[in-house]
C-alpha cells in the first residue's frame, strides 16, 4: 500500500504539469500515521489551554490597598466592629472632632477636621466620619453637616444630622482704639 502512494504522487504531479498547471513537486512524502489528523490535534491543544483559566481568590489575604496603620481585629479577638469603615476619622466620635477650615464656592468643596490628637484630616462630601457610621452630606460656608442613620423604636432608620461649624477663637483681644487708648 505504501509503495502505491509513493508511486502515485509523482505520476499525478507529472500529469498535472503536462496539463499546463504549475504544481510544485513534493520534496518528500509524509509518512502515513494512524493518529488523529493535525487539525484535530491542534484543536486539542487549544481546548487544553482554554481549560486552565486563572481566577484570583482573595479569601484569607489582606487587601493591598488598605491602610496598614488602621488597627484590624485579629482572629482571636471577639470584638466585631459596629460599622465597616477603614478611614481614620471613624475611630473618633463626631463630638470629639473640630472643624478647622472650610473651602467652599467650588463644585467640590473641602473641609479640614482636627482630631483630639491635633492631626488634620481633609474631608469631601460622602467621606465617612464618626463611630456611628456618619457621612459628610453637605459642606456649607462655615459649617459641614454629618448625617448618620440610627434605628428608631419602630425599627426604621432615622437620619441624625449633626451640624459642625467653625468655632471662633476665644483668645482674641478686643480691638484697641489707638487715638483714645481704649
Amino acid at each position: 500500500m505504501r509503495r502505491l502512494i509513493f508511486l502515485a504522487v509523482p505520476i499525478v504531479a507529472a500529469s498535472l504539469q503536462a496539463c499546463g498547471e504549475d504544481v510544485a513537486a513534493p520534496v518528500a512524502a509524509a509518512p502515513v500515521t494512524t493518529s488523529r489528523p493535525r487539525a484535530v490535534a491542534d484543536a486539542g491543544v487549544v481546548e487544553a489551554r482554554a481549560q486552565y483559566v486563572y481566577s484570583y481568590n482573595a479569601l484569607g489575604k489582606r487587601d493591598p490597598f488598605r491602610n496598614m496603620t488602621v488597627d484590624t481585629p485579629r482572629e482571636g479577638d471577639n470584638k466585631q466592629p459596629d460599622i465597616d469603615c477603614n478611614e481614620p476619622l471613624c475611630r473618633f466620635d463626631v463630638d470629639d472632632l473640630k472643624v478647622v477650615a472650610v473651602i467652599s464656592g467650588d463644585a467640590n468643596p473641602l473641609a479640614m477636621l482636627e482630631d483630639p490628637g491635633q492631626v488634620g484630616h481633609i474631608v469631601h462630601r460622602n467621606t465617612k466620619v464618626g463611630k456611628q457610621g456618619g457621612k459628610v452630606t453637605a459642606i456649607e460656608r462655615d459649617c459641614l453637616v454629618v448625617t448618620s442613620y440610627i434605628a428608631g423604636a419602630d425599627g426604621k432608620a432615622q437620619a441624625n444630622k449633626v451640624k459642625m461649624c467653625i468655632k471662633p477663637d476665644e483668645k482674641l483681644q478686643e480691638p484697641v482704639d489707638l487715638l483714645l487708648g481704649k
